[in-house]
């Protein structure tokens, strides 16, 4: 019992004496720390009001370094917090773009793309009616007065009308003559449509070229022959060769004497389904009637040529306000600067083109585009010369603006979109003004084209007015 008790003791002992030991190490490691920390030059607080909290001996008390550690923490922490917020918001907003410009090239491989328009923010809308505004102002002042409509006008267009067409020029119209719908519309081989490299290769068509206005590639055509399963097949090969992915088809209204297609021809040219030629296969996609919130009616199609894996798309826009040898529906003006309007703000792609049709391709067409184009520069703050830029037209297109009555309607096309932009009182009155005095002239005008026309008829017997 001794000897246990004495092992126990000495047990104890020896524990005692480690833990002495121990205590005297762990004093000295402190002591070591305490005289490095010394040593370390003093860093300045994060907050210059907010020092340390000091003891009255000058040291740090132990509640201001416990404050001073969880003010740090709380100020990394924070930090920490907020870098990955940011993080978070730049991924956000990279994932949104990405989404944005994933929709954006969908939506250009869709037909409905086509069929979109311009999609101006408020403040642009309002820029872009003070522009036009101010330049129609200006413009006004030339158009607006008393010798205007007599002598002016007059004029401008015999410069226009003196523009003939040397025949040399036109070797290809010749040869093919038998896929154009009239002998009297010429098309120039310097600016013909091509096919894909094809030298025989022939569709009544020009490629204008209509810089500094616009750098949009624009075709001016003429309807395929009915009677002619190749010249049906040449116009869709143009469409796919061109890239023509917008077509504006000028013609009369099929609810009214005008109308120029029955069912079966309107059919012929723009298949309801899917039909097949020798080398290019077109399908109908989908047909949009016009309606109140959209003004003209819209097929789109898909053109595929043959061994070829793409689908490129077409839209065409049937403008069914403006009949043959006629000027456009007065009563639907304002329809018709707004379709002229949209020409030139397409949602189409960089290297694609547009194209303008009629039966005949030239004097309904070409007054259209001369009145497109006034309008893109009253847009960029440009008075529009409409001389000018009819006698690049005409001088690209043989035949364009074929009367004088057409002529007048490519001034109401643009007076009519600046009418719409236009905020001044005064200055809307004397618009109205001179749009009612050109329309009623025009009117005028058109009946004595009319009644010259069924007379050259009744000697000729034959009569081609466009």
């Amino acid at each position: 019992m001794e000897k246990k008790k004495s092992k126990t003791n000495l047990l104890q002992k020896f524990a005692e004496k480690f833990k002495k030991k121990k205590r005297a190490k762990s004093t000295s490691a402190s002591r070591e720390r305490s005289s490095e920390m010394s040593r370390r030059p003093s860093r300045q607080h994060r907050s210059p009001s907010k020092g340390k909290q000091t003891t009255p001996s000058g040291t740090p008390s132990a509640s201001a370094e416990s404050k001073s550690r969880i003010d740090l923490m709380e100020v990394t922490a924070k930090g920490v917090k907020e870098k990955t917020k940011e993080k978070q918001r730049t991924s956000d907003k990279n994932k949104k773009k990405k989404n944005e410009k994933e929709t954006t090239i969908a939506l250009s491989k869709t037909p409905s793309a086509v069929g979109l328009r311009r999609a101006d923010s408020l403040m642009e809308l309002s820029q872009n009616s003070k522009v036009v505004e101010k330049t129609v102002r200006t413009w006004l002042e030339t158009i607006g007065k008393e010798d205007f409509m007599k002598k002016t006008l007059d004029s401008e267009y015999k410069a226009l009308d003196a523009i003939k067409v040397d025949m040399d020029k036109c070797q290809a119209f010749k040869k093919n003559i038998d896929l154009c719908q009239s002998e009297n519309i010429e098309v120039l081989d310097a600016n013909r449509v091509k096919g894909n490299g094809e030298p025989d290769f022939f569709y009544h068509a020009s490629v204008l070229n209509l810089a500094p206005i616009t750098t949009k590639t624009t075709i001016l055509a003429q309807l395929a022959d009915l009677d002619s399963p190749q010249s049906l097949e040449s116009f869709w090969l143009m469409v796919a060769a061109q890239k023509i992915q917008r077509v504006y088809f000028l013609t009369g209204s099929d609810s009214s004497d005008s109308a120029e297609l029955d069912k079966s021809a309107f059919a012929t040219y723009f298949p309801e389904d899917f039909t097949e030629f020798k080398t290019i296969r077109v399908n109908n996609r989908k047909t949009v009637q016009k309606s109140d919130e959209q003004p003209n009616s819209q097929l789109y199609y898909e053109v595929v040529p043959k061994d070829c894996a793409e689908a490129p798309f077409c839209m065409i826009e049937i403008c069914d306000f403006w009949p043959d040898a006629k000027i456009p529906a007065i009563l639907q003006s304002v329809r018709i600067a707004g379709t002229a309007a949209s020409v030139f703000e397409t949602d189409i792609d960089a290297d694609a083109s547009c194209a303008i049709m009629s039966n005949y391709g030239a004097g309904r067409p070409g007054s259209f585009l001369v009145g497109a184009l006034a309008i893109e520069k009253l847009r960029n703050g440009d008075v529009p010369n409409i001389k000018d830029i009819a006698i690049l037209v005409r001088s690209q297109r043989p035949g364009a603006i074929e009367t004088f009555s057409q002529y007048m309607s490519t001034y109401i096309i643009a007076l009519y979109y600046g009418q719409k932009h236009v905020k001044d009182g005064e200055l809307k009155s004397k618009l109205s003004n001179l749009i009612s005095q050109l329309e009623t002239f025009a009117t005028a005008s058109m009946k004595e084209e009319e009644d010259d026309d069924d007379s050259a008829g009744t000697t000729t017997g034959s009569n081609t007015c466009d």
